[in-house]
C-alpha cells in the first residue's frame, strides 16, 4: 500500500515498534492490529470509514449515568480491541440507548427494569439478546469505577426472549436456479453469487477477495469475523463465473467506480438482483447456509462440511446446513430396520428347539 491514506498516521510506540492510528474529526480513534500494507489492514480501514460518527457533546455526561457508563466503555481495552466491524454495530445499539436513556442512573437499572426492556423487544429477540449481551459489559465498567455497588448484576437474573426464527432465509435448488436464468455468466450479480454459493464464504470476506485470495485453483484466506483459516477448491460453477467476469483491479468484486464495496452498497446490489429474480425473500447472507445444506445432503461429514464453510463449532454448521425432514434417509433407514427384523425371525426359524429331559 503505497498510496496516502485519509486520516492514518504512524508512530513509534515505547517497544520501538511503528504502529498505525486512524484519527478523524468527530470519529473514535482506532489503532489498527493488522501488518500495514496488508489486505486485511485495507478491510480494517474501510470498516473505520463506515463507523458511525460520535455524536455532539458525547462527552458532556452526568458522572454515574448511562452516558458516562457507555462513554467509559468506548475507551476500555474491551471495547478497543473488538473488530471495527463489531464496534459499529456495539456502537450503533449504545448510541440509540444513549439517547433514550442517557441521563438516567446506570444503578436505576435493575433486574425489574432490564427484563422489562426485554419483554419491550419481543418483536426482536435478537436486538434484545445484544442489548443484554451489552449491559453485561456496561456493568463490568460501572462495578469497577464503583458506580454501583459490588456484585451489583441485574442482568444474570434476566432473560431474552426466545428467537423462533432461523434467520436469513436458506435458498432453495429452485431458488438457485431461477437466480441463474436471470443473470447469466458475465454480469457481476452471477459473479458474486458464484462467489458466495460455490466458494461458501461470508459476504465481509467475498467483498475483499483479490486475485491472490484464489489462485492455483484454490480460494485461501483467514476470515474475517472468526480469522479462521480456509483452503477450499475452486469447482467449476466458480471458475466459469471468474473467467467470464466482470473482475476488478483491486478486488474482485468492486462498485463501478471501481472501488470494494461497503456492506450496505454490496447488499443492496445483490438484493435488487434477487428481486430481479423474482427472489424478494431471498439475500446474499443466504447463500452459506444453501452451500452448507448442500456439504450436508451430499453425505458429508460435519468435519468436511466445516472445512469448506469455516464454522469453527458442529452447533452452529448444522444450524446453516438445515437439520429438516430427510425422507431419503428416513426410507433408507426404515428399508434397513425392516430387512434386519427379517433377518432376526429368519434366524428364530432355523433353531433347532432344545428337547427338555
Amino acid at each position: 500500500m503505497n498510496k496516502r491514506l485519509a486520516y492514518v498516521s504512524s508512530f513509534v510506540d515505547r517497544h520501538g515498534k511503528r504502529r498505525y492510528r486512524f484519527r478523524r474529526n468527530g470519529y473514535p480513534v482506532h489503532y489498527f492490529k493488522e501488518p500495514h500494507g496488508t489486505k486485511a489492514f485495507e478491510r480494517e480501514y474501510a470498516d473505520c470509514l463506515n463507523a458511525d460518527a460520535v455524536p455532539i457533546g458525547a462527552g458532556r455526561v452526568k458522572p454515574g449515568s448511562v452516558a458516562d457508563v457507555i462513554a467509559r466503555y468506548y475507551a476500555d481495552n474491551s471495547f478497543m480491541d473488538l473488530r471495527p466491524s463489531t464496534q459499529a454495530i456495539y456502537r450503533g445499539v449504545l448510541e440509540r440507548l444513549r439517547d433514550k436513556f442517557g441521563d438516567d442512573p446506570i444503578r436505576l437499572f435493575d433486574a425489574e427494569r432490564l427484563s422489562r426492556l426485554m419483554t419491550l423487544m419481543r418483536d426482536r429477540p435478537h436486538a434484545a439478546a445484544r442489548l443484554r449481551k451489552l449491559f453485561a459489559q456496561l456493568f463490568v465498567i460501572a462495578r469497577r469505577a464503583k458506580l454501583v455497588p459490588h456484585g451489583f448484576d441485574p442482568v444474570r437474573d434476566t432473560k431474552p426472549p426466545k428467537a423462533v426464527s432461523e434467520g436469513y432465509h436458506r435458498w432453495t435448488e429452485d431458488e438457485l436456479d431461477a437466480f441463474e436464468a436471470k443473470h447469466p455468466l458475465g454480469t457481476k450479480p452471477r459473479l458474486a453469487f458464484a462467489m458466495l454459493l460455490y466458494g461458501a464464504q461470508r459476504s465481509g470476506d467475498v467483498r475483499y477477495m483479490t486475485r491472490e485470495t484464489i489462485a492455483d485453483g484454490r480460494i485461501r484466506l483467514d476470515q474475517s469475523k472468526t480469522s479462521t483459516a480456509v483452503d477450499v477448491p475452486v469447482v467449476q460453477p466458480l471458475r466459469d463465473a471468474l473467467e467470464a467476469g466482470p473482475l476488478g483491479k483491486s478486488t474482485l468484486l468492486e462498485t463501478k467506480g471501481g472501488e470494494p464495496f461497503t456492506p450496505k452498497g454490496f447488499y443492496g446490489m445483490f438484493k435488487r438482483a434477487c428481486i430481479a429474480a423474482d427472489l424478494p425473500h431471498c439475500s446474499p447472507h443466504g447463500l452459506r447456509k444453501s452451500a452448507a445444506r448442500r456439504c450436508k445432503d451430499a453425505g458429508c461429514t460435519n468435519e468436511q462440511g466445516m472445512a469448506i464453510t469455516g464454522h469453527k463449532t458442529e452447533k452452529e454448521y448444522l444450524r446453516y446446513a438445515g437439520t429438516g425432514a430427510r425422507p431419503d434417509l428416513a426410507d433408507e433407514a426404515m428399508v434397513k430396520v425392516l430387512a434386519n427384523s427379517a433377518l432376526r425371525l429368519a434366524n428364530a426359524d432355523t433353531q433347532t428347539p432344545v428337547e427338555s429331559r
